[in-house]
């Protein structure tokens, strides 16, 4: 096999590698004492479920990073339904 594709390859596992620990070093903590800022909805889940999610918090720790940075919390649905509703309680003089 071609060295060049053999390294490449053994650089990518490593970038993966780190990627991964990174994630971990991050996401451990954020489950334990952060999460409730990014979603308060979480305040009293079991351990269970914080493992069942650490995965997930795994792959995706850089936006949770970014969430919890800017200290945005759950974000809210934009359909053209709510924006709809919501033009139509600011026309009736009610707040939005």
């Amino acid at each position: 096999m071609n060295e060049f594709a053999i390294a490449l390859v053994a650089w990518l596992l490593k970038v993966v590698h780190a990627y991964v620990i990174a994630g971990l070093i991050f996401s451990v903590p954020f489950m334990i004492f952060g999460i409730h800022r990014v979603d308060p909805n979480v305040r009293g889940w079991s351990i269970l479920f914080r493992i069942i999610i650490l995965p997930g918090m795994l792959v995706f720790w850089p936006l949770f990073a970014v969430r919890l940075v800017r200290g945005k919390t759950t974000p809210t649905e934009r359909t053209a339904h709510r924006q709809a509703a919501q033009a139509a309680a600011v026309a009736e003089g009610g707040s939005p």
